[in-house]
């Protein structure tokens, strides 16, 4: 079975769950995991945690920024 991961309107799938943590998915989409947060199930998921067969994932970009 497979995750699907969404960032901004791109859908993407992953195949491979096993042992797939967040932060091995990010990578394998070529995106630096502290510059995203993950939502699943409307909770914020760490880079850690790992993700299960049939989850749907939503990538959140992290945006900062402001006065120096």
């Amino acid at each position: 079975m497979s995750v699907k991961l969404y960032l901004r309107k791109q859908e993407f799938t992953i195949d491979d769950v096993i042992d797939l943590t967040v932060a091995k998915a990010l990578k394998q989409l070529d995106l630096i995991p502290e510059a995203y947060l993950v939502i699943r199930s409307g909770e914020m998921i760490t880079e850690h945690e790992l993700i299960r067969e049939g989850d749907v994932l939503k990538i959140i970009p992290v945006v900062s920024g402001g006065n120096e």
